[in-house]
């Protein structure tokens, strides 16, 4: 099977540009099928809007790399999601 090349849409390129952090997740992130046990596994109910906003933006990165529309598309959706997670952790903090 080939992999043909894919264009992320522009408005998407955009807001991963225009979300102001675009720095490297410091954390390690495994994707197994194994459930976590790991000790140094924090939840995302209780992840800084800083660590949120940095999934969000290497999600972001992944979705520009992605093969195939479809990944293109769950990628910037989770990254929206991460982003949302940490506008809402913000706003929270300031009031």
């Amino acid at each position: 099977m080939s992999h043909m090349p894919r264009a992320v849409p522009r408005t998407a390129a955009a807001d991963c540009q225009s979300s102001g952090n675009h720095s490297v997740p410091t954390t390690t992130h495994l994707m197994t099928s194994f459930p976590i046990t790991r000790a140094g596994y924090v939840p995302l109910s209780q992840r800084t809007a800083n660590e949120l906003q940095a999934n969000a933006n290497e999600l972001c990165r992944m979705a520009a790399t992605a093969t195939t529309t479809d990944v293109t598309k769950a990628l910037l959706t989770l990254a929206d999601r991460y982003a949302a997670l940490a506008a809402n952790r913000r706003m929270a903090k300031a009031s």
